[in-house]
């Protein structure tokens, strides 16, 4: 139990160090000032509206993970999944470096309705990896929109399909008990990242991002940065982000401050629409208190 609660320790210390240390590159590669003069002149009233716009792409998120609940079967009402989905975020961007908001999901639902740990995982790993399907999708057709010169670019559009083929076998050979959610789910998931590709472009609007054309290679790195971010070696994605803003703006020709200022202020959106969670982790119990008694899991089912 030490030698556990040391290594989890010496990781968060890592994802701390690692991150402080990409922030330090990104200060030496360009002018900090820069940064914080388009952050300072950005329209606060687009900056609200991407606010508003990326919320809702979090309820929407909460439908589909609720969605793969039913195939458990778990029967929440979404009011009790939205609030469980809420302390989730809030965990998981606040409370990196120990029991994340997917773990306390699983923890409560096998605490209070005898869910079996192996399926609720499942179903928030599928509900991730939808995601995932679909952000690569978007990448490939922002891909023939962008000026950037690759191998067999014109042959791409073939390589479409390929994430939701993959997806879908991976569903069923691996997770069968939510094969049959394949497409609501991923419609699903291409709303929530479209209306977050939406809350990026209000940010772009907010900074004064004047050349629409551009506005392809922003959301290119946009969706890029989002799939480094989800990689567990900084806390919380934080540097991560950025870095993939800087060295992307460079090959893409773009402007560096704005692009990271995009991160950072898409960063701030994030928390701050993940922060109304603390009220659920007051009494997180009372989320699925209403259902411990008369809606256990039936392992049978």
């Amino acid at each position: 139990m030490q030698k556990k609660k040391l290594f989890k320790t010496l990781k968060l210390i890592a994802k701390i160090v690692l991150s402080a240390a990409i922030l330090w590159y990104i200060s030496s590669k360009i002018d900090v000032a820069e940064i914080g003069k388009a952050i300072s002149r950005a329209n606060i009233w687009w900056l609200l509206l991407a606010l508003l716009v990326y919320s809702i792409s979090q309820v929407a998120a909460s439908f589909r993970l609720n969605t793969l609940f039913r195939f458990i079967p778990i029967r929440i009402s979404q009011v009790s999944n939205l609030k469980l989905y809420w302390l989730g975020l809030f965990y998981n961007l606040f409370l990196p470096g120990g029991v994340g908001g997917d773990g306390f999901k699983v923890y409560l639902l096998n605490h209070y309705l005898k869910v079996p740990v192996k399926r609720s995982l499942g179903a928030i790993f599928a509900d991730r990896l939808s995601g995932l399907t679909i952000i690569v999708t978007y990448l490939l057709i922002l891909l023939h929109l962008i000026d950037l010169a690759i191998p067999y670019k014109t042959w791409m559009w073939l390589a479409i399909p390929i994430p939701l083929l993959v997806f879908f076998f991976f569903l069923k050979w691996v997770l069968p008990l939510f094969q049959r959610a394949f497409s609501t789910i991923a419609l699903w998931s291409l709303l929530v990242q479209g209306i977050q590709m939406l809350a990026a472009v209000c940010i772009l609007y907010g900074l004064g991002v004047a050349d629409s054309a551009n506005y392809d290679d922003y959301l290119f790195l946009f969706f890029i940065s989002a799939i480094m971010a989800s990689v567990p070696v900084t806390l919380g994605g934080i540097g991560a982000r950025e870095f993939t803003f800087l060295m992307g703006a460079q090959y893409l020709n773009l402007q560096q401050d704005l692009a990271v200022a995009l991160s950072l202020l898409f960063f701030l959106i994030s928390a701050l629409s993940a922060f109304p969670g603390i009220w659920f982790s007051v009494k997180p119990r009372e989320i699925l208190n209403h259902y411990h008694d008369h809606q256990k899991f039936n392992a049978s089912s």
